[in-house]
């Protein structure tokens, strides 16, 4: 049972992984090789299954393998999706609305024929249990055929094995389920080690002033907008040959960063590290909970924080705030444009409605500092119901894909279904801006829009996003970045040619609020 549950997993969820593999070693001139794989994947497989497989572990650990394969199998094969420890933990904070966006027909005829069906056949399955003696010499015996299967291949092809291994490592990634499998125990062992761990806050910028504050000048209202899955080279500002950001490409006072990187390709990865002090060299997800954000600081300093998600959550970088500093805006409790269109999709514009009554409670408290910023976590671009993000008025580019089988699609129609998402984002920035314009002559205003991540449209056969950073294409790295000041701010923007990262994000929230910190590294993405 044990060999045939190895064999069936390596030809059916390893589609992917052999296209892959074909695809760098053709066929006709790697014969030997490209047949060998299925070999070493199975023997592999076996061995995996042997060394966790006992009388009372065995249909557990297959039904489990089986269950898990055909998952990761079907958005390995429909997305490109690639599974390590990030990819996890994304999948794992993804909430029901946009897990939901991801299921259909296939997803489910494909999990009962290739994930409950064959469970269901290993539970009903007789399994007798040999005398002791017996039972370890079987063991052994299966333990011999699983390493000759991987050994062997190898010793025969040692040099094509020596180049898949040395410089295809990003290959490994795609077999199923061994990398989902890693991945999981390696998040579950980092997740013990972080219960295990003293919760010992880690202070940054703890020298931070404020040069400046509302007693000297106008007060302070910024507006940073996090977008989602705003790729960079779709932006028409950054040489694009569609007009994805006509209102905002029309409006004075705006400047455009082209060559801004993320610091990861998920929104789980991305989110925190943006707000960090220690720089994506150095981020460590894991670890982010216990440090201080530039949120933290500001805080700190008095300055007031209002942070509204249209999206999934902050992602931890505001549990160190006060509750009413966060606002859930995926609902239509507080979100009023949530009934507004066919799919029920709470739209981004609903986290501006009620802002004119928050600014205007901050002035009748008559606090010490009016200093103000307001974040706002958009749902954007979040595929690949590209076509739910935004309204009809929007659909400029067609005809659109209106399925989340994005592989099923046009390739053209996906695009045109993420590009209008596009426009629902500008016309939210330039409502923003509208917006931030009424108080340039009470307030320094300004808006600083960056995106998470960007997204892979079916480029050599991967969508979506969330591909560990070392192999992920440059789709789902490089961002939508642009900032806005008003006319009486006393804010100077220069555009930047050369590449940016996340990293400029904490330096420039700092500056806007006129905060030093001898202690904090990196440049803004402007010079004042």
């Amino acid at each position: 049972m044990m060999g045939i549950v190895a064999l069936f997993l390596t030809l059916t969820a390893n589609i992917t992984f052999f296209d892959k593999a074909t695809a760098v070693y053709p066929f006709a001139q790697h014969i030997g090789f490209i047949g060998s794989l299925p070999l070493v994947l199975c023997g592999v497989m076996l061995l995996v299954i042997v060394l966790l497989s006992y009388r009372y572990t065995l249909k557990v650990v297959l039904i489990f393998l089986l269950l898990t394969a055909a998952v990761t199998a079907y958005f390995t094969d429909t997305y490109g999706t690639v599974y390590d420890v990030n990819m996890l933990q994304n999948a794992l904070q993804t909430d029901k609305a946009e897990s939901a966006d991801l299921f259909n027909v296939n997803f489910i005829l494909r999990i009962l024929l290739l994930g409950v069906l064959p469970s269901v056949w290993v539970a009903w399955q007789k399994v007798t249990f040999p005398p002791i003696k017996r039972s370890i010499l079987q063991r052994g015996l299966t333990y011999l055929v699983s390493i000759g299967l991987v050994v062997l291949p190898i010793l025969a092809m040692s040099k094509n094995y020596a180049s898949f291994f040395r410089e295809h490592k990003q290959l490994r990634s795609y077999t199923n389920p061994a990398t989902p499998v890693y991945a999981l125990g390696k998040l579950a062992s980092i997740q013990l080690k972080q219960a295990q761990a003293p919760k010992t806050q880690i202070m940054h910028a703890t020298d931070a002033v404020q040069v400046s504050n509302p007693t000297t000048r106008k007060p302070k209202l910024v507006v940073l907008v996090v977008g989602e899955t705003a790729r960079g080279d779709h932006v028409q500002l950054n040489g694009y040959n569609r007009t994805t950001f006509p209102q905002m490409a029309a409006t004075a006072g705006v400047t455009n960063f082209n060559q801004v990187i993320a610091c990861g390709t998920s929104t789980a990865y991305s989110v925190p590290c943006m707000f960090s002090y220690v720089g994506m060299k150095d981020y460590d997800v894991d670890t982010a909970n216990y440090q201080e954000n530039v949120l933290d600081t500001l805080h700190r300093l008095k300055v007031n924080i209002l942070w509204r998600d249209n999206n999934s959550s902050s992602k931890g970088v505001t549990n160190r705030l006060p509750a009413a500093d966060f606002v859930d805006y995926k609902t239509a409790r507080n979100n009023t444009m949530c009934n507004t269109n066919p799919y029920g999709e709470c739209r981004d514009v609903g986290m501006l409605v009620g802002l004119d009554d928050y600014v205007k409670q901050l002035a009748n408290q008559n606090t010490l500092n009016q200093d103000t910023l307001i974040v706002l976590h958009q749902m954007g671009n979040h595929g690949p119901a590209y076509f739910k993000r935004y309204d009809k008025q929007f659909e400029k580019f067609t005809p659109v894909c209106q399925s989340n089988e994005l592989a099923k699609c046009d390739p053209q129609s996906v695009i045109n279904a993420f590009d209008n998402a596009l426009l629902a984002t500008d016309d939210f920035l330039a409502k923003t801006v509208n917006w931030l314009d009424k108080y340039d002559s009470t307030h320094q205003v300004a808006m600083l829009y960056v995106s998470d991540h960007g997204e892979s449209l079916g480029e050599n056969g991967i969508y979506l996003h969330g591909m560990p950073y070392k192999i992920a294409p440059k789709a789902q790295k490089h961002v939508a970045s642009m900032f806005w000041a008003g006319k009486h701010s006393g804010i100077q923007a220069v555009p930047s040619n050369t590449e940016l990262t996340h990293d400029a994000i904490t330096p420039t929230l700092l500056k806007l609020f006129d905060v030093r910190a001898q202690t904090v590294q990196g440049k803004p993405l402007f010079i004042k």
